[in-house]
């Protein structure tokens, strides 16, 4: 799964659009974190987000995108769709020129549908480089190939007046900064070989740049030919490889242009080339201490199903943005033998996502004993019941300031990796026993996550 500022540059729209979605019911995510309230959605939506922004583009709106998806139209309506729209953009002046290529393209993806795709990732080392760079802001999307092209030639300037030469295809850094919808900055760089006697002073005062690119020992990259606006697919491939092979993102992305006649022909030829190698800096996920097996140095979950129950306990909705969860145990550890509770040594923290009227990123916790009925529920306590499920279980060790980082690992790391889904309730449930000891490294806990 991809925290939505990940989703958003995979995918190339604002995290501001994606909350809006989410509000409209067209793609909501996949699991909200309760103690840092970051929204994640999952690689499959990609496809969904697609068809949303390809239908938004075409000028419908998104109620109407919302009836479409929700209509489920077979790709055979859609052609037909789309074959419409382009009569009608054909018919219009030349502003419309730019919205019926796209139209285009959209068809010749459709025709594609049911083909298999194949990303070849390759693993990689890439050394130290001395690079020229250079930025700038585009006001919107529509501007970015005109600023891309201002900043090779802009760099190009710099390059001839240095006498110096290109030595690797121009590419563009892309930072860890979601995508937005204006303002967008941008960074070109080419690799050079210094002359002597030159050094990184030479550029200072101008809009250009020397630096050097650390060298990276592990750079995932895959090849992208074809239209640039199939290139979020890419990424997504790119990622989707690390997390599944046990990976983690480790730095910057990178976009090679990679020209057909040398890395010395004009940048804007570059510019335009068929072929981009996308890059990614990658490393070994690590496994937190407090989910690692301190006997084997290992972590696997057990699969157990556990049969439905009933429990009673305080309730929190909210996001826990001011430790609100641990307020509450406090209050609730001195009257938790006033529920007539079952099992004396068992008590739960149950996660609830499906809440009624909750806001955006609410959820609800609830510090829990369990019952055999819903009779006698002492004042200021609530009633739920849990259905049966089978759950991934998992344990953590030491202290609770690290469960952040545990669910962090079982969300982003174990989940990719294991192929296995999250049940759809995305209910999650902490089991707290007599091996749950407060402040001592030998404590443990276990997390029990519902899975199909």
């Amino acid at each position: 799964m991809l925290k939505i500022g990940d989703f958003s540059k995979l995918a190339h729209v604002s995290i501001k659009t994606l909350h809006h979605y989410d509000e409209l019911g067209l793609l909501k995510p996949v699991h909200i974190d309760r103690f840092s309230g970051y929204r994640y959605y999952g690689l499959e939506q990609l496809a969904t987000l697609n068809r949303i922004l390809a239908l938004k583009d075409l000028g419908l709106t998104l109620e109407q995108v919302a009836q479409l998806l929700h209509d489920d139209i077979s790709p055979a309506e859609m052609r037909g769709m789309l074959r419409l729209k382009r009569m009608e953009l054909a018919t219009r002046v030349d502003e419309e020129q730019a919205r019926l290529a796209r139209v285009e393209s959209r068809l010749r993806q459709l025709e594609r549908e049911g083909q298999a795709a194949h990303a070849d990732v390759a693993l990689k080392q890439v050394p130290a480089q001395t690079i020229l760079t250079a930025q700038i802001v585009a006001a919107n999307e529509e501007m970015l190939q005109p600023a891309r092209q201002t900043l090779a030639a802009l760099l190009q300037n710099h390059i001839e007046q240095a006498h110096l030469k290109p030595v690797t295809p121009w590419f563009a850094l892309l930072g860890e900064l979601p995508y937005a919808e204006t303002d967008l900055e941008l960074t070109l760089g080419v690799g050079v070989n210094l002359r002597s006697g030159q050094r990184a002073g030479d550029w200072a005062g101008t809009p250009v740049s020397l630096r050097e690119l650390a060298p990276v020992p592990s750079m995932a990259s895959l090849i992208h030919s074809g239209e640039s606006l199939t290139l979020p697919q890419a990424y997504a491939s790119l990622y989707a490889w690390t997390q599944s092979n046990g990976y983690q993102v480790a730095g910057q992305f990178r976009e090679l242009y990679l020209p057909q006649n040398g890395v010395e022909s004009p940048p804007a030829s570059q510019l335009d080339a068929s072929l981009v190698e996308v890059q990614c800096p990658v490393e070994r996920a690590r496994i937190p201490l407090s989910i690692m097996s301190q006997k084997d140095k290992t972590m696997e979950p057990k699969i157990v199903t556990k049969p439905a129950f009933k429990a009673v306990g305080m309730s929190y909705i909210g996001k826990n943005q001011n430790g609100e969860i641990p307020q509450m145990w406090s209050r609730f550890v001195p009257r938790i033998n006033e529920p007539r509770r079952i099992h004396h040594a068992v008590s739960y923290g149950l996660c609830i996502t499906d809440i009624q009227n909750a806001k955006e990123g609410e959820f609800e916790y609830v510090a829990a004993v369990e019952v055999a009925d819903n009779q006698g529920i002492p004042a200021g306590m609530v009633y739920r019941e849990v259905p049966e499920h089978k759950y991934a279980v998992f344990t953590h060790h030491g202290s609770l300031e690290t469960l952040g980082e545990t669910y962090h690992y079982i969300y982003n790391t174990w989940l990719p990796q294991s192929g296995m889904k999250v049940h759809p309730s995305k209910f999650d449930m902490e089991v707290y026993t007599a091996e749950f000891i407060p402040g001592s490294d030998d404590s443990k806990l276990y997390i029990y996550v519902a899975m199909l």
